[in-house]
């Protein structure tokens, strides 16, 4: 939907104004690079469709069994309701998945432009709106709000409450979803696999020293590295049961229609959502 925008008798045009509203970055399908900044990639040299949270909820959903086994089951389980929603996410890519289910993270507006014949321009007075006042007034100040921040600064992120049917919990850090979920299908594979080899092959990288006095500085001296050694090996382990712990917690959360959510409740697939 497009807008009308009367200044001076004269009728401007811009770009368009409906596309979908998100809370947090959406995922980019395309190799040119963002204009505007955007969320701490997960790893160097990612794509920009995984510069998303949403990517990852997608990529943790697929990784509770509980949620496959109700796919496979085509709905009928612990995860129905869920899959209501969020369909079979198994047998087709993200881009695929996402074309279709986009909507279930997007922020619902009380405002709206009045025509779609025409669009914003630099130096316009008015601007004509509709207003969905059935949605309550919180909604309606909500957007009016979101609506005059995207005129006046179209590059800036709305801070308001996220309205979205699935709303994302918390501040994501993808860098950190991308460790945990990495470690996770790590163990799974390889599943006698020790810790600490887990951690070099995911770059898990511990501070290489013990007590102050780094690996390096030993071997210079010709000294033996056999307690930092040691050190390190326990470092290792920590970091990847500590991810290994987040991993399953941001699973069990996902399968209940909560994103990123660390949780030690065993109460998948209880959505919340009506």
């Amino acid at each position: 939907m497009s807008e009308l925008v009367e200044s001076g008798g004269l009728r401007h045009k811009s770009r368009s104004r409906s596309a979908p509203t998100f809370r947090h970055a959406a995922p980019q399908f395309h190799s040119i690079a963002r204009a505007q900044k955007g969320p701490t990639p997960p790893y160097r040299g990612a794509p920009a469709w995984k510069c998303s949270v949403y990517y990852y909820w997608w990529l943790y959903l697929r990784h509770s069994q509980d949620y496959r086994k109700t796919c496979a089951n085509s709905g009928v389980g612990s995860c129905a309701k869920l899959f209501r929603d969020f369909g079979n996410i198994y047998g087709q890519t993200f881009r695929s998945w996402w074309t279709n289910h986009d909507h279930l993270f997007t922020e619902p507006s009380a405002v709206a432009f009045a025509s779609d014949n025409h669009c914003f321009g630099a130096g316009a007075e008015i601007v004509q709106v509709q207003i969905d006042v059935s949605l309550g007034a919180e909604a309606v100040e909500r957007s009016l709000k979101e609506l005059h921040m995207q005129l006046l600064f179209p590059e800036r992120v709305a801070l308001h409450r996220s309205a979205a049917v699935y709303p994302v919990a918390r501040r994501p850090v993808l860098v950190n979803l991308h460790r945990h979920i990495a470690v996770y299908k790590w163990r799974r594979r390889y599943p006698e696999m020790k810790d600490e080899e887990i951690a070099d092959r995911v770059g898990l990288h511990a501070a290489e020293q013990a007590n102050g006095i780094s690996r390096s500085y030993m071997q210079r001296l010709g000294h033996s590295t056999g307690d930092i050694d040691i050190e390190l090996r326990r470092a290792k382990r920590k970091a990847v049961q500590h991810d290994l712990r987040c991993a399953r917690e941001l699973i069990d959360g996902v399968s209940r229609g909560e994103f990123p959510v660390r949780t030690s409740r065993r109460t998948a697939c209880k959505v919340n959502n009506p």
